[in-house]
Order: C-alpha cells, then structure tokens, then sequence
C-alpha cells in the first residue's frame, strides 16, 4: 500500500468518526457519502440517505435555500457557517450550522459538494435563557426603582417627620431585600424544604403591605425546593403591581391572602382591596406573561384574574405535589 492510500484511508477515518454530519452531493442535490456523525444527527443510516434527493432533510418553507446553494456552487463559492433549520427522519426540526465547499473534478469543474453540518441545539438554547434571564432582569430592576418611588410616596403619608420616613423605608427595603433573595437560586440547594409557604408569603408581602395586609389565611405546607423561585417570583409580582397600581398605592387599601388544599390541588387566593373606586390597570406586561408562564411549566398551574372596581382578584391554582416538599 502505498503513501497515497494510506493518506486515503486516513482522511475516511477523520471523516467516519467526525461528530459532526459530513456528507457530500452531486449538483442534482442527490446524496454520495453519509458519514456515522450524519447519521446521529438526522436519523437516517448510511444505506437509506445514499442515492436520495438532500431535499428530504429541508423543511417545506426552506426548499429555495438549496436552489441557492446550488447555484453558489455553480459559482465556486464556498458557504461557512449557515445557520439554518433542517429536519430528522421523525420528522423533528433540528437547527444547525452549516458550512459547504464546492468539490471539484481533476480538470477543475465543479462537481459536487462536501457539506459539515453541526447541531447547534445547546447553543440555541442558551441563547434563548439569557435572552429570558436578561429580559427578566431589566423588568426586575425597572420594577425594584418603580416600587422604591411607590414606597417612598406611600410611607410618606404614615409618618410625620422626615426621620420617621427614613426608618420606615430603611426597614422596608432591608425586608425587600431579604424577600428577593428567595426569588433567586440557591445554587448549593441549602435551603431546598426548609421554607414554609407562610413564611415565604409573609417575607414577600410583609414589606410592601405592612400592616395593610389584613388577612393572611394560610393552610401551612413546606415548600419544595424547585418551587421556592417561582412562587417567590409571582408574589413578588403580585406585590409590585398592587403598590404600582393597584390596592397598596392608596392609603387606605389593602389586600387579603388565603391559601388551601383541595384534593390534589392547592389554591392561593388574592384579593385587594383598593378603598376608593379607580380604574384599575389591566395589561398583560411581561411581569404578567412571566408569572403565568411560570406557573404552567413550573407549578403545574393557572393563575386566574378578575379586575373589579374595588380591586384585583388572582386565584393561584397550582399541583400540590410540585408545591409540596416531601
């Protein structure tokens, strides 16, 4: 055997046992070689991609892009780095990373082309949780500077002196701040199961109602540590509003929280009391998408809301073995 073969047999090897899909084709777009990578990444073995039309991995709405393709090979061009969508033997879409080569005969024409394609899932996904993270962290601190003038304005009609105001908002926002810190994660999990739900609703609440919150009706359980965020999440949100818009920017308003079980579910009712009749805020915000989002894919829940002239009424109705510590 001689140097050449052996380089042959050496670069089929790299290409065989590459994670990535390499696959080449002729200009009709008809498969050639299907290497093991092409096959984790689509589904399909060897036997059943070799000889078929590449348009079998191209969702209907994307076919023009290989009309594209072909017609920049025509051209000798070399595609790097094509983010597209392409789609698996069961049929799910799979996003991916594409970079195609025009491969060419001994005379120097075009022939064909060698394609690397790269699942791009993870890195997809991780961009969409900081895109979210971040999201949520501007509408967290927009709403900690609109809440801080909301408290300001509220405690303002409670006290007298301008030392009675600096009190009561120092003790305001140093609960303020311990409650948020339960809306963030414990990466060491020290506290998962050690939080009850009356602690937790009282340490959110407390600092924004004070001694406005009139009932505080709770059916005691320990809370489950994956649940701890985003039920700190949605009472924080809830808090925010009511003090931006609803029953805790008046001075005579007020709110009232029960909580029970019923059979497998467990039902948080919030109902404010504004004290005067005002036009109440009803816009589905982010802080509003987020809660309800939370709720379905982390509570196994609802919220549901009813905006009356005397104020918010929210059920929270969630899955009590997702709330539940055990």
């Amino acid at each position: 055997m001689d140097a050449s073969e052996n380089l042959n047999e050496y670069f089929a090897a790299i290409v065989e046992s590459s994670d990535d899909a390499i696959i080449t084709k002729n200009l009709h777009s008809i498969i050639q070689t299907w290497n093991k990578g092409a096959e984790r990444l689509f589904g399909y073995s060897a036997e059943e991609a070799i000889g078929q039309s590449i348009m079998m991995l191209i969702p209907e709405d994307r076919q023009d892009e290989e009309v594209d393709i072909i017609n920049r090979l025509h051209r000798g061009e070399r595609i790097d780095h094509f983010e597209t969508v392409r789609k698996r033997k069961d049929g799910a879409l799979v996003p991916i990373s594409l970079t195609i080569s025009p491969v060419q005969s001994a005379s120097g024409e075009v022939i064909g082309a060698s394609k690397i394609a790269r699942d791009i899932s993870l890195q997809k996904e991780a961009a969409e949780r900081q895109n979210l993270l971040l999201a949520e962290m501007r509408h967290r601190v927009g709403n900690c500077f609109a809440v801080a003038g909301s408290l300001i304005t509220v405690s303002a009609r409670q006290v007298e002196t301008a030392g009675e105001l600096a009190s009561l908002m120092r003790e305001r926002l140093m609960a303020l701040s311990v409650a948020h810190r339960l809306a963030v994660i414990d990466p060491k999990g020290e506290a998962a199961g050690n939080t009850s739900l009356h602690e937790l609703i009282a340490s959110v609440v407390g600092p924004f109602a004070g001694d406005r919150l009139h009932e505080l009706n709770i059916e005691d359980l320990r809370i489950a540590s994956d649940a701890l965020t985003p039920m700190a999440l949605v009472l924080y949100e809830l808090c925010t509003n009511a003090t931006k818009y609803g029953a805790l920017c008046h001075g005579d308003g007020g709110v009232e929280i029960k909580a029970y079980r019923q059979g497998d579910r467990f039902f948080i009712d919030w109902q404010e009391h504004c004290g005067i009749q005002s036009e109440t805020v009803n816009k589905a915000g982010f802080g509003t998408k987020m809660c309800d989002g939370v709720v379905k894919t982390s509570l196994g829940g609802t919220i549901t809301r009813q905006f009356r002239p005397s104020g918010l009424r929210a059920r929270i109705d969630l899955d009590l073995a997702t709330l539940e510590a055990r």
